[in-house]
């Protein structure tokens, strides 16, 4: 970087140098030297002129030929939030008409210096003279948070310091007084030397416009100003009036003068102390907590409180408390920068751990992986890989991965990380902090997740540091789980904290502090650090910043040039920073760099010990980095970005291969969205092949909102096409198909419109797959299948073989059984050839899909072989959707054949899976499973619960199809507890909105007996008794079945029980169940005894309620057993012998007691008090 010996050199007057620089005269200072200021450093006459001239040449480059880094610094402009106060002399025009010009001078001079002193003593800054009027800045150059108060003290002052003055004809003179706050452009803002203090905003505007208002003797100030200024001043409203220059009515207050207020203490943004008082009883919350974890209780603690409250300073006391004990500490630091990218916290403790720094090469790195292994004394066969890819290590052949899928490996993962704990807690008390948890990636929490079911019996305390904003809904309720809210200081402790820092503080600035800052600690830091700092901590009079914001600018205002300019260079970086790289960005000499941070370091700005890579620093606090940041000027930010980008991509590959999304965000926030896109979808990639789908759906959204920025990119419809479908996959993996069919829906005429097929192809497939799950609705989806198909090639038998699937499964569907057959039976073949298990998989699926009655053992084992074939595939292909349809097919099939055990295990693998993959679908089928289950074991609270859960899920994922299974499961629910007429206005919804289909008929004629309406409940049966009962050969087909038996034997009607009975028989070794896992109804032998009593043949109807007996009671169905009993009992009670009298009395009483204990309802009105 060139210096100022350098620069004299190419004037040929390097001889000069020396005394340059023994007076601190660098190239920030040329612009302000002086003939006066070279003729001291003693040079000559002659090269004095040679040296104003390269000045002045220096002076006028263009504002894009200024260098961005530190040279410029005096051409570097700030953004700020000031005040400005424009002041006007009234009736200048006429008193100098009447005065000598040299009186008229005085008069002037006196007026201004009346003002500028008023606005000096108060921190304002003269910007111009403007012949009789004044502007100037508070908030510039020096910050104060309190620039509004400062800006109408400074008002009232030269207000009544030009009011004692007088002309010399013995005038009064008065003035006009306009003040405005707002974000101003301040500094050089034409990027030169040539005006110190130039602004660009709408402030100066308004403040002069206001001044034009303002009668003579007035101060006239903005709604800003009077809502930045507080309840110090009388202040009244006039009303909003029409300024030129401005669109709309402004609003104008009048400021009378101040007034006396009682503090009001607001609350505080920022973090950490400079000593630790009070807290007592957190720390003996702490405390106990630990003493149980040591005898094997593990706990997790959550400390919540706002930033600056001092989570992190407690922990930390906390931490100095177990000293003495020997323990393991584990901390994970949390980014805001890295909030999508997995696991990002661990793989930042592991890489501290195992000390990687920059300098290492692949073979250093390798052997400290191998000494972070054998420390951990875990098994290198089995997590060794994990680890190193975890950490993107690449330890060639020496780690054999397991032969696993990228979601296996994540699950792995999960477990060997939470494992990690757990064994270092078996050697000593584990003590684990997570910072910052609002900022914690989802795969992070998954950890956690995984770790608090598992803290029983262990001796492991975690604490978990967040603002009030997040919570760990997932620990809610757990016995083994605190919550910790972190308070405000006492007044008492207050005064300690501020004494420790300033110990000769006077009483009264001690408790102006103490007012200010409401016992938000880092307010009180910060604040009593930033009077210390300004050397007037023994006066009294000392304004004090009203906010942390100010305070924080002060701060940075008070450092030399360079150091300001690198704090705002590393606040581009991030909260944290290494030197490498910021020395790479600001173009410094290292010692000049070492100074810089030496001095930041010194004010506290920044402090060594970061958790990135070696060599980091940090800053001090969150808000310091903030105010560094909003200072610079947009085109400065945008510069430094980019370099950022381009020197993480060319000098940190491990960071481009591994954070591609940070990258990417600082190509965007340097509006090279060009650049940033193929970044986004490379980490979208990354996250999706990791099963961290939340994170690829936000990669993706941003790769797409780029594109759809893009309008003169060449390749913008390539871009866009391939974003929107990425997202399409990805909200598709998380379950989100209300959003996936969206995106599909804009990738079909995009790719039919680009000619792209395999686009085109992937469009129709994830939106026939999204629509599937989310209404089951084909029709929209069929002729997009079948033109795909058309123009796929013979030779392209995968996707032929995709788009057989689904062909297969729309044709099924929408009741074309011929066509689904062909192309089911064209489907596997080619599945098989080109070995598409997923294919493979739907495919086998469909015909459990529709009603197929089994009728024996055989018939019954070979279904059961089907299903394990299913898993066994979709196991070995590991896709959510795969898994999920293998799962809920096993539950379904299982409660249909009656292996209630089997079921139960299916609906936990998905309960587990949803959970693991993020995946909202598959929690969404696992609540439908749950609620099934509690239906049928007659636990009807937590089913509706279950149910409402499901609606919940499915509403997100969806849309509206889930209101059909609800209504199914709420209807079951609400008949057992006889409150159908909550439920009968969902099935006739359901009916209306689908009149052709009659699948919801047998349902609504069931309501319309149940409720009395014999005539509306005949009039249904009758309808569909005409058509011999046909209905869809589906899912529902048994369930429909068993309502319109419930018709018939209700009204007597022998015909249409005939009819039934012979449909039923089918199903007499089976339950009656909806599937995919949505209600089983019980036995269906129990209704083929309901139709026998009907038709009068009771010993027929007595052998299938014994069967309904039985499986009723192996499958665990409590609700639908009564009921079997009670219906038995009657049949029983009519066959009258004394056996059959004995066994009904039995049957009844054991019903009784059930419907008693379950709340049945309806079983308990129709059941009389006694047999006899």
């Amino acid at each position: 970087m060139q210096t100022i010996g350098d620069w004299l050199g190419q004037l040929g007057l390097g001889k000069y140098a020396e005394a340059f620089v023994e007076n601190d005269v660098d190239l920030r200072a040329l612009p302000h030297v002086a003939e006066s200021d070279l003729r001291e450093l003693g040079v000559s006459l002659g090269h004095r002129k040679i040296i104003l001239a390269a000045i002045s040449r220096l002076a006028q480059q263009a504002p894009d030929e200024q260098p961005f880094g530190l040279a410029a610094s005096e051409a570097a402009a700030d953004r700020r939030l000031l005040s400005v106060l424009f002041c006007d002399l009234v009736g200048s025009t006429a008193l100098s008409a009447e005065l000598d010009p040299e009186d008229m001078h005085e008069v002037t001079r006196h007026y201004q210096d009346s003002v500028a002193g008023a606005v000096t003593r108060f921190g304002g800054y003269v910007a111009k003279y403007l012949g009789d009027g004044v502007l100037a800045y508070f908030g510039w150059p020096m910050a104060f948070e309190d620039h509004a108060e400062r800006s109408i003290r400074a008002g009232l002052e030269a207000m009544a310091a030009v009011d004692a003055l007088q002309s010399p004809n013995a005038q009064r003179l008065k003035a006009r007084i306009g003040i405005a706050s707002g974000h101003v452009v301040v500094g050089n803002t034409d990027g030169s030397a040539k005006e110190r203090g130039s602004i660009a905003g709408d402030t100066p505007n308004l403040a002069a416009r206001l001044q034009g208002s303002a009668a003579p003797g007035q101060i006239v100030i903005s709604d800003s100003t009077r809502r930045l200024a507080g309840q110090s001043f009388d202040i009244i409203s006039l009303g909003e009036r029409e300024l030129r220059g401005f669109a709309s009515p402004i609003a104008l207050f009048e400021v009378r003068g101040e007034r006396e207020v009682e503090s009001r203490f607001e609350a505080a943004h920022a973090s950490g102390l400079s000593k630790f008082v009070g807290r007592i009883s957190e720390i003996g919350l702490l405390l106990e907590r630990w003493e149980l974890s040591k005898t094997g209780q593990g706990q997790m603690v959550f400390l919540s409180g706002e930033a600056g409250i001092g989570k992190s300073r407690l922990v930390e006391a906390f931490e100095q408390r177990l000293h003495e004990t020997p323990h393991e500490l584990i901390r994970l630091q949390c980014s805001p920068y890295h909030a999508t990218s997995a696991f990002y916290p661990i793989v930042e403790r592991l890489s501290r751990v195992a000390l990687f720094a920059s300098t290492d090469d692949r073979d250093m790195r390798v052997e400290k992986f191998r000494t972070l292994v054998r420390r951990y004394g875990e098994s290198p066969a089995e997590v060794g890989a994990i680890y190193a890819e975890l950490l993107s290590l690449d330890v060639g052949d020496e780690f054999t991965p397991p032969a696993l899928s990228a979601h296996q490996r994540k699950e792995l993962l999960v477990r060997t990380l939470a494992n990690r704990l757990l064994l270092a807690a078996r050697i000593a008390p584990v003590l684990m902090v997570v910072e910052d948890a609002h900022w914690m990636d989802p795969s992070t929490s998954e950890v956690l997740q995984e770790l608090v079911g598992r803290l029983h019996g262990t001796a492991a305390l975690i604490v978990v540091t967040h603002r009030p904003e997040w919570s760990a809904t997932w620990a809610s309720g757990l016995a083994q789980a605190t919550t910790l809210s972190v308070g405000r200081l006492t007044r008492q402790q207050m005064r300690e904290l501020i004494e420790s820092m300033v110990s000769d503080i006077p009483e009264q600035l001690a408790e102006m502090i103490a007012e200010r800052t409401d016992g938000v600690p880092l307010f009180i830091e910060e604040l009593t650090r930033s009077i210390t700092e300004s050397g007037k901590s023994t006066s009294i009079n000392v304004e004090i910043p009203d906010s942390l914001q100010g305070s924080l600018m002060t701060r940075l205002d008070r450092l030399p040039t360079t150091a300001k300019e690198v704090a705002q260079i590393a606040s581009v970086i991030g909260r944290e920073f290494d030197r490498d790289l910021l020395s790479k960005i600001a173009g410094l000499d290292e010692r000049t760099l070492e100074e810089a941070l030496n001095q930041l370091e010194t004010s506290q700005i920044v402090v060594a010990g970061g958790v990135l890579r070696d060599a980091a620093l940090v800053f001090r606090h969150a808000l310091i980095q903030d105010a560094a940041y909003q200072s610079l000027l947009n085109r400065r930010r945008r510069h430094f970005h980019e370099e950022i980008a381009r020197v993480l991509v060319d000098h940190y590959p491990d960071v481009a291969a591994t954070q591609p999304e940070l990258i990417a965000q600082h190509f965007e926030k340097a509006q090279r969205i060009e650049l940033a896109l193929p970044y986004w979808m490379k980490a979208g990639e990354r996250a999706l092949a990791r099963s961290a789908n939340y994170e690829a759906v936000d990669h993706f959204q941003n790769a797409l909102t780029i594109a759809e920025q893009a309008l003169q990119s060449p390749n913008r419809q390539t871009d866009l096409l391939a974003a929107i479908l990425k997202l399409g996959d990805a909200l598709y993996a998380a379950g989100r198909m209300t959003d996936s069919l969206a995106k599909y829906r804009l990738a079909v005429p995009l790719a039919r419109k680009a000619a792209d097929t395999q686009g085109f192809v992937r469009a129709v497939i994830g939106l026939d797959g999204s629509q599937f799950l989310s209404s089951n609705s084909l029709a929209e989806t069929l002729p997009l299948l079948e033109e795909a198909m058309a123009l796929v090639q013979p030779a392209d038998k995968r996707s032929r073989c995709q788009l057989l699937s689904h062909l297969a499964r729309a044709y099924a569907y929408l009741s074309d059984s011929e066509k689904a057959a062909q192309c089911r039976s064209a489907g596997i073949e080619l599945a098989r050839q080109v070995g598409d298990k997923t294919s493979l998989v739907e495919l086998s699926v469909l015909p459990l899909l529709t009603a197929s009655p089994v009728k024996t053992a055989t018939e019954k084992n070979n279904r059961f072989a089907r299903v394990d074939e299913i898993r066994r595939l979709a196991g070995e292909i590991d896709d959510d959707d795969v898994l999920t349809r293998a799962l809920s097919i096993d539950a379904y099939v299982s409660t249909e054949l009656g292996d209630r055990a089997r079921a139960d295990r299916a609906v936990d693998a998905l309960e587990e899976l949803g959970t693991k993959r993020q995946h909202l679908n598959v929690q969404f089928y696992a609540r439908i499973g749950r609620a099934m289950m509690a239906i049928l074991d007659g636990r009807f609270t937590a089913a509706e619960a279950f149910a409402e859960e499901a609606l919940k899920l499915g509403m997100r994922t969806l849309g509206v199809a889930p209101e059909g299974v609800y209504g199914m499961q709420m209807f079951a629910i609400r008949r057992e507890q006889s409150r159908l007429t909550e439920v009968a206005p969902v099935i006739k919804l359901l009916i209306d909105e689908n009149p052709e289909e009659t699948t919801w008929l047998p349902g609504f004629a069931l309501v319309a007996l149940d409720l009395g309406y014999r005539e509306a409940a005949q009039g249904r049966l009758n309808e569909l008794a005409r058509t011999g009962f046909t209905l869809p050969l589906d899912g529902k087909r048994s369930a429909s079945l068993s309502f319109l038996t419930e018709v018939a034997a209700g009204l007597g009607d022998a015909e249409a029980a005939q009819t039934l009975y012979r449909l039923m028989l089918d199903y007499k070794e089976m339950t009656v169940t909806i599937g995919m896992a949505t209600v089983c109804f019980g036995a269906a032998s129990r209704y083929l005894g309901m139709l026998a009593a009907a038709l009068g043949e009771f010993d027929r109807a007595s052998k299938h309620y014994e069967h309904a007996v039985e499986m009723n009671a192996a499958i665990g169905s409590r609700p639908w057993l009564a009921h079997t009993q009670a219906e038995y009992a009657d049949v029983l009670m009519k066959m009258g012998s004394r056996a059959a009298i004995k066994r009904a009395m039995s049957l009844s009483e054991h019903a009784r007691s059930t419907a008693a204990e379950l709340g049945m309802v309806r079983l308990q009105q129709r059941l009389k008090p006694t047999i006899h």
